[in-house]
């Protein structure tokens, strides 16, 4: 099936979600093209069980070793719960029958403007610990990756493939989304979970998640540059995109870029069905200034590439000519697909297409009431402390997954094109009991969100 943009606006209008080429509608030609693609990736996690990637992340190295550097000031200090939580912006709504986004009323609040205009780049563990006047353990002292592969100069490729994988309700949601941005070609598709698992392995994301937003930087947080704030017509997640509060300093590429890392593994992980989610972005303000390329390359390439087929729809806020010039540079890397799901905004009507009144932001004239962040509490993450217990999980994860696996090689080899047959039943149950086991285990891998602290 080919999106269009047409298509992609039917579906909210009539608050339908298209469910072709999804897990649970597939036809029986793509079945069998799912299933010729984990014939490879099965043969290819026998043939390379012990295989080895080499972690090269800057994020982590960079971070740990220039961020102190970073800091030229320390005179703003906003310890306030209040003040770090507030809207920074106030928007009013227009008395015309179209009712337009409130763009040209607003004014920022000095709070904004300090945290734009400071240089101060400090974690959230440096945050608490000044606040406290001591060290508060919000962490581990050190991070392993596993059990069976400790050695954390290295990621074994099996791991990161069930890790990543295992990580939606069943494995097929996350596999298939490759085969979709690869227009059901099973090679290219193989060819781009390989990159991707390497990718993944190399930056070492199973430490960011493990990390979780301890070790971001605290005013990126607070400011809100990118958030989840409700749900879209469809009920898929409704994240909002501040681009404007992308502070200077992110010419410094490893602080942002693993930011929006850690957004995206933590959506990832919050959407667990085969959900897409629905990105409003606001270019309101826009300049190259608060707007560099090299970070929306990045951000373009996370949503064609390492997290495909992701997204429902892309809402872009303009209110700026120069933003002609600038899309005319970041058109040419954006896929078919992503492309059909790209619209633009510029009235309250726009955005009312897809999201409802009570769910867009109040700060754009919606409903929406949202909480900015909560500090972490200090024991929050005591279960990434517990190492017994760790294992313990660990050890049933490796377990269910083998289970799934042999389930999976045997439905591949007695493939019929029957839906429900009793292969895939027999699969089906070890998927779910995978499903169960990330989870348990992910309570000792995984450190606690900020949509955790809000309750979302």
């Amino acid at each position: 099936m080919t999106i269009t943009q047409a298509s992609v606006i039917q579906e909210y209008k009539t608050r339908t979600h298209n469910t072709d080429e999804s897990p649970g509608y597939f036809t029986t030609d793509e079945l069998q093209k799912l299933a010729n693609l984990w014939s490879l990736i099965i043969d290819y996690l026998a043939a390379n069980k012990d295989k080895q990637i080499t972690v090269n992340s800057e994020l982590l190295e960079r971070v740990k070793n220039t961020w102190p550097d970073l800091r030229q000031d320390g005179t703003i200090d906003m310890q306030d719960n209040e003040q770090v939580t507030r809207r920074a912006w106030k928007f009013t709504k227009g008395e015309s029958t179209v009712r337009k986004l409130g763009l040209l009323n607003r004014k920022p609040v000095d709070h904004e403007r300090q945290l734009l205009e400071r240089h101060v780049c400090e974690t959230t563990q440096e945050y608490v610990d000044r606040v406290s006047g001591h060290h508060v353990p919000l962490l581990p002292t050190s991070y392993f990756p596993s059990f069976k592969y400790p050695d954390n100069a290295t990621r074994n490729w099996r791991d990161v493939f069930w890790a990543v994988a295992s990580a939606k309700q069943h494995p097929d949601i996350w596999v298939h989304r490759y085969l979709r941005a690869n227009g059901w070609d099973t090679n290219k598709a193989f060819v781009c979970i390989q990159s991707v698992i390497e990718w993944r392995a190399a930056q070492a994301l199973d430490q960011i998640n493990w990390e979780g937003d301890i070790c971001l930087g605290f005013d990126e947080q607070r400011l809100g540059i990118l958030q989840l704030v409700g749900h879209n017509k469809l009920g898929f997640p409704l994240t909002y995109f501040r681009v404007r509060r992308i502070m200077p300093r992110a010419n410094q590429s490893f602080v942002f870029k693993r930011y929006l890392i850690h957004q995206f593994e933590t959506i990832q992980h919050i959407t667990r069905s085969h959900s897409r989610i629905t990105m409003l972005c606001d270019f309101t303000g826009f300049s190259m200034d608060n707007t560099p390329f090299n970070i929306v390359h990045f951000l373009v390439t996370l949503g064609t590439k390492h997290y495909a087929e992701s997204t429902s729809v892309l809402i872009l806020l303009v209110d700026s000519w120069l933003f002609a010039n600038f899309w005319s540079l970041v058109r040419p890397f954006l896929d078919a697909s992503l492309s059909a799901r790209i619209v633009f905004a510029k009235t309250m009507n726009d955005v009312l297409v897809f999201i409802d009144e009570s769910q867009v932001p109040e700060e754009l004239g919606g409903l929406n009431k949202i909480d900015m962040m909560k500090v972490p509490e200090v024991n929050e993450n005591c279960k990434l402390f517990d190492e017994k217990r760790r294992q313990m999980a660990e050890i049933e994860w490796r377990e269910k997954v083998e289970k799934f696996e042999e389930a999976t090689r045997i439905w591949c080899t007695r493939f019929n094109g029957d839906k429900s047959d009793t292969y895939s039943d027999v699969r089906d149950n070890a998927a779910h009991e995978l499903d169960r086991a990330e989870c348990h285990l992910g309570q000792f891998t995984r450190a606690r969100t900020q949509y955790a602290r809000l309750n979302m």
